[in-house]
């Protein structure tokens, strides 16, 4: 088997199946600003601290002072494995003076001087533009040939963006393009391998942030979801916390399911969210991933409600994470929200807002199968969901949702409001439930100082509103 060195991106990863592999050369192609660069030094401080050694030939004018300094203030930066274990040079001085040939030969003494088993060449589009296409095409050739001599990843950086069928991307074994594009006033990275000889690539566009830990990439949940079916569990049910729902759908929810609760605003969505985070246990912790309410705003709502949250958090039964809903990349939510429901080993979760998501998206299309990749996962790992989505108000006449989110998740209830004599009511629905018998009737309830219950509103009675 070939071997393989992980790029030190878990990400990336993912999508190369396993890293570079080695004996082999990669072509990294992007816009500058893209992140090209962060990425190879990256790979290249992974690589050392797992025990290899690194060497980073650059053909730009610019020192590899200066670009040290902007690469020590990200968090991969290892100050004691340079350059002992981390060489960084020069060959734009060689390539001025001997051409493609001269490079060609420095690269081959300073691998074996270093003994180095993984290098970056960082801008190669400097070594095209001083010879014809066909010394390029060989000197590419070339540089395959010395990494599989070597035994080394050899990669290469460019800015220039050259066609899927141009030469060189047949001649290495792995291509790899990057993308800084804006949609609207918001900046889309997107990373996406081409190529990678002899590996299960995940293909398409998928997306990366770049911050002061480096690059983070996050693979399209959608491809990552298992094609196996899981193993179905005997059916059983969870309580919402409140009696007379679980009644109305049949015994509360069913376990290991995914369930929306879609209503207007104010409606009593996360209301009902609270009640469900409430039944959890250290035993069976819950997780709470919210975009509106920061936990504090939860903790003073749930304490209006009767519900001691303060208590369930304390104990470790409730985790709640709050993230502000502006720049949401929405495969990243997703991957936080599986990591982090494995590592408490969640039996109930809870993800207040699909808007933020479904407006993250470049491709609205994709959130149902987002949503699906999500709850799939989750199932796996035996946990059940709730997701509360915002629509507009309804009349009780009016049509029921039915849409491609919809036909993706197991349960749909419905909250609404109605206005009448100057007096707001609410009332659930039913609108499915998979292989559940339930109560379809619209059914009236209220939000009091006992949080919610289903039935009329008794203080709407008292002033002359028929509940």
């Amino acid at each position: 088997m070939i071997e393989k060195l992980s790029t030190g991106i878990e990400g990336l990863d993912r999508l190369t199946d396993g890293g570079f592999q080695r004996g082999s050369a990669y072509i990294v192609q992007g816009p500058p600003g893209a992140g090209k660069t962060i990425l190879a030094n990256q790979f290249c401080y992974s690589h050392v601290r797992a025990g290899g050694r690194a060497l980073y030939m650059s053909l730009l004018a610019e020192s590899s002072t200066r670009m040290l300094n902007y690469v020590r203030r990200l968090a991969f930066f290892e100050e004691a494995a340079v350059p002992d274990r981390l060489e960084y040079i020069s060959g734009y001085g060689v390539l001025e003076r001997e051409g493609l040939p001269g490079l060609s030969k420095l690269i081959q003494h300073e691998l074996k001087r270093h003994q180095a088993t993984a290098m970056v060449l960082d801008g190669t589009f400097v070594a095209q533009s001083v010879a014809s296409e066909q010394e390029f095409r060989s000197f590419i050739h070339g540089l395959q040939g010395v990494a599989a001599a070597a035994d080394a990843v050899l990669v290469m950086l460019t800015h220039q963006a050259r066609q899927a069928n141009s030469p060189e991307h047949t001649m290495v074994d792995g291509w790899i393009e990057m993308s800084n594009d804006t949609v609207g006033y918001r900046a889309v990275q997107n990373i996406q391998v081409r190529k990678q000889r002899g590996a299960n690539i995940l293909t398409g566009k998928h997306s990366f942030r770049i911050s002061e830990q480096g690059i983070a990439v996050f693979p399209r949940a959608e491809s990552c979801v298992n094609t196996v079916p899981s193993t179905a569990h005997q059916t059983s049910s969870l309580s919402t916390g409140l009696q007379d729902l679980d009644q109305l759908l049949g015994g509360g929810i069913p376990a290991e399911s995914a369930t929306i609760l879609l209503g207007p605003t104010g409606s009593g969505k996360t209301t009902l969210g609270l009640h469900f985070l409430s039944q959890a246990s250290k035993d069976e912790p819950a997780l709470m991933f919210g975009f509106y309410e920061t936990p504090a705003q939860l903790n003073l709502r749930a304490r209006g409600l009767g519900l001691d949250l303060d208590q369930l958090i304390d104990s470790g039964a409730v985790h709640i994470v709050w993230q502000p809903p502006a720049d949401v990349i929405p495969d990243e939510i997703v991957h936080d929200i599986v990591r982090r429901a494995r590592a408490i080993g969640a039996r109930r979760v809870l993800l207040d807002g699909l808007i933020p998501l479904r407006d993250g998206l470049v491709d609205r299309i994709r959130l149902p199968y987002l949503i699906n990749a999500l709850s799939r996962q989750l199932r796996d790992m035996r946990a059940t969901v709730l997701y509360t989505m915002e629509i507009r108000e309804l009349g009780l006449d009016s049509m029921m949702p039915s849409d491609e989110l919809s036909a993706m998740i197991d349960n749909v209830l419905l909250f609404n409001i109605t206005r009448h004599e100057q007096a707001a009511r609410r009332f659930l629905s039913v609108v499915k439930m998979r292989s559940r018998d339930f109560d379809p009737h619209t059914q009236p309830f209220h939000i009091g100082d006992s949080g919610f219950a289903m039935g009329p509103d008794e203080r709407l009675q008292m002033f002359g509103h028929v509940g």
